[in-house]
């Protein structure tokens, strides 16, 4: 009701649903606002933010584009309607959005195939080596793929290459669920081409 009222739709999320169900006994839906200077950051790290740190639903427009509001579920009634719970959830959030937009920068200032080393330290597993050498792999392969189906080999190449980058951002590890979406973003930063950002997503 009110996503509605303001001509919003509230992003379906049915797990948090049922955890923010599970917090209150006495729930009542409080509308707030997102800063505007975080609105430079990906929508998915946005949401991702409220949603893990602070169970707030996130809204979006008609047009599926993450609207400058939340829902936060109080747990009572108050005298003011809601507006020092509201004026306090926004400020809490103010401070871990200006985290992840740390993050976001910071992060850009490597890219990710400058960041591909670091995978030899990680273990992929321990008869099988590092994710650099998985990585590895999956390009011979992808790379003899794209030649039964006519892709283009340089493009998977790249991919492959890059797929695994942003799982050692700063993002990525505050958010491992943002593991792909941010590589897509940081390699469309850093000049990659469309499909190249697609398939890191993807």
């Amino acid at each position: 009701a009110l996503a509605t009222a303001k001509d919003l739709i509230l992003k379906d999320d049915p797990v948090l649903l049922d955890e923010v169900a599970g917090l209150v006994e006495w729930p009542v839906a409080l509308m707030g606002c997102i800063d505007e200077n975080f609105l430079d950051v990906p929508p998915e790290v946005l949401t991702a933010t409220m949603r893990k740190n602070q169970k707030y639903f996130a809204l979006e427009t008609y047009d599926g584009e993450l609207a400058p509001k939340f829902i936060v579920v109080a747990n009572k009634e108050t005298p003011d309607g809601g507006a020092a719970i509201v004026a306090g959830n926004e400020r809490v959030l103010r401070s871990r959005l200006s985290d992840a937009k740390f993050f976001w920068h910071q992060d850009q200032k490597i890219s990710l195939e400058n960041r591909l080393d670091q995978l030899k330290d990680i273990t992929f597993h321990a008869k099988l080596g590092t994710l650099a050498q998985k990585m590895a792999r999956v390009k011979n392969l992808a790379v003899e793929l794209a030649k039964i189906i006519g892709a283009d080999q340089q493009r998977v190449a790249r991919a492959a290459e890059l797929a695994k980058g942003d799982l050692v951002t700063e993002m990525v590890g505050e958010f491992p669920e943002l593991q792909g979406v941010m590589g897509s973003y940081y390699s469309t930063q850093q000049g990659e081409p469309d499909d190249v950002a697609r398939a890191i997503a993807e």
